[in-house]
């Protein structure tokens, strides 16, 4: 399935690469708030661009790197880093390394979490920076969370079905994004 993500990826037209390049970020809250449901194909080649299992271990070390910051801060004339809410990063410590755990899984995550914990680490506005953010930490660090949970297994009734060529086609769970490829050749798109 890794070599099939890849392989879709770079087989995507060049104007979509660039449309999902262009909007990445759009569609990484779209991916973040669940919205498979009716997958268009640059949401599908973002949502395969996330879960690759590089990004999954980048944004884990991402976290782990966040939460050492707040262990151990640098002297102030030398961090140049973005200041961190580290009273809320202390206190759910142990939340924010569940989820670098949950990420270095050789189970794949799929990519509504991962966009979920890119949102988290990216929104200065968010938790993780800001004390006065409007949402609380512990509630972005469930929400990440549950975005990070598998779906029981997958049957061809869940899923969104995308044609990624003429001998395979894909399907996407509307809920958690895994995606699956099958070359039978009786499965058609919906």
């Amino acid at each position: 399935m890794r070599g099939m993500a890849h392989r879709s990826a770079r087989g995507a037209s060049i104007g979509l690469r660039v449309r999902v390049r262009l909007r990445r970020w759009r569609l990484d809250r779209e991916l973040a708030d669940g919205l498979l449901g009716e997958s268009t194909p640059a949401q599908a080649l973002r949502a395969r661009q996330l879960a690759d299992p590089r990004n999954a271990r980048a944004l884990a070390c991402s976290l782990r790197e966040l939460v050492d910051r707040v262990e151990h801060p640098g002297e102030p004339p030398f961090d140049a880093h973005v200041p961190l809410a580290c009273d809320a990063v202390r206190t759910w410590r142990e939340g924010l390394l569940g989820i670098a755990e949950r990420l270095e899984d050789p189970v794949a995550a799929g990519p509504c979490g991962i966009a979920r914990v890119m949102t988290l680490l990216t929104d200065g506005a968010g938790p993780l920076y800001n004390p006065a953010s409007e949402c609380a930490i512990a509630d972005a660090i469930w929400w990440v969370a549950d975005g990070l949970q598998h779906c029981p297994p997958h049957t061809w009734e869940c899923p969104v079905v995308i044609k990624l060529d003429p001998a395979h086609v894909a399907w996407t769970c509307a809920r958690c994004g895994t995606t699956a490829t099958t070359d039978d050749a009786a499965v058609r798109p919906a």
